[in-house]
């Protein structure tokens, strides 16, 4: 149980170091001041966790009164800007463009990281609540604490959430959601979530790269 335990705050912490580092990306890409980009930082890593929180009925959400994680995040949003100045201050050996390139690289594959983890991670909240039986509601669970956070940020940079205009974006964590679940009853638990969050990232990643989009509407 303390394997599990320590698996799961390992997780927890990753997903939220991943979330943190895209909202101070997109803080600085948004010329926001330090706090601003604090700001964006904590709201992208636990934002989806009070939404699924709120919805669990569990209030306070667990991000405000065990202030950890937002700790957590404040510190991995630090070391980001840091690296951010070094990379800034070495502009003559790193042209604008590959700079550029860094950042987008580095956006995507954090958001991806942290949507894959808290996908699953907020289906085994709905599991632990007893919803374990409504598989539709564990999964909306699932990709809310996935994708909440980056859609404050979104807005908060006043620019259309990621999850409504990205190449493929919360179609991975529905899909993924369903393939955790299912896998649950078929292999280990961890087993099943290691495959379910390497799947969600992986896809959201290849998508982004390849520009694959869902059908749009044009007139």
């Amino acid at each position: 149980m303390e394997v599990i335990s320590s698996f799961y705050l390992f997780l927890e912490i990753l997903g939220t170091v991943a979330f943190a580092i895209s909202g101070t990306v997109v803080g600085i890409n948004h010329k926001l001041d330090i706090f601003g980009i604090l700001v964006m930082s904590v709201i992208t890593a636990v934002g989806g966790g009070i939404f699924r929180d709120l919805l669990l009925g569990a209030t306070p959400p667990t991000a405000l009164k065990s202030p950890f994680f937002i700790v957590i995040s404040i510190i991995a949003s630090i070391v980001a800007m840091l690296v951010a100045l070094i990379i800034k201050s070495r502009r003559e050996a790193l042209s604008i463009f590959k700079a550029a390139r860094f950042y987008n690289n580095l956006l995507l594959v954090s958001d991806a990281i942290g949507l894959g983890i808290f996908t699953v991670l907020g289906i085994d909240a709905g599991i632990a609540h007893g919803y374990s039986q409504n598989i539709f509601f564990i999964v909306f669970l699932g990709v809310l604490t996935g994708v909440g956070g980056g859609m404050i940020r979104d807005v908060i940079a006043n620019q259309v959430p990621m999850i409504f205009r990205e190449n493929i974006y919360a179609l991975p964590c529905i899909i993924g959601g369903i393939l955790y679940v299912s896998l649950q009853s078929v292999i280990s638990h961890n087993l099943a979530l290691f495959i379910s969050v390497i799947f969600i990232v992986l896809i959201r990643i290849i998508s982004e790269q390849r520009k694959l989009n869902l059908p749009r509407i044009e007139y």
